[in-house]
């Protein structure tokens, strides 16, 4: 089960891919079904409908992970 992230504006997700790409493991996007984006790349997440939610799917341990999403809280949606 992925997080949902909303990066409604160009600002966010510049903040976003700052912070993804200090991130030494892999973390893909998720939007719709079958669209997966690499997290870390800006002209990938800017390709997608960013008014959405998008789910998160980090590829680490539990403790990386945990460590990794309180960085992203801002842009965390329930």
């Amino acid at each position: 089960m992925g997080i949902k992230v909303l990066l409604d504006s160009v600002e966010k997700v510049k903040g976003f891919i700052d912070i993804t790409r200090s991130a030494s493991f892999e973390i893909d996007l998720i939007s719709g079904r079958n669209t997966y984006l690499d997290a870390k790349s800006l002209l990938g997440v800017l390709s997608c409908d960013c008014s959405k939610p998008l789910i998160l799917d980090i590829h680490a341990d539990e403790e990386e992970k945990e460590e990794f999403i309180t960085r992203l809280e801002e842009y965390v949606v329930a």
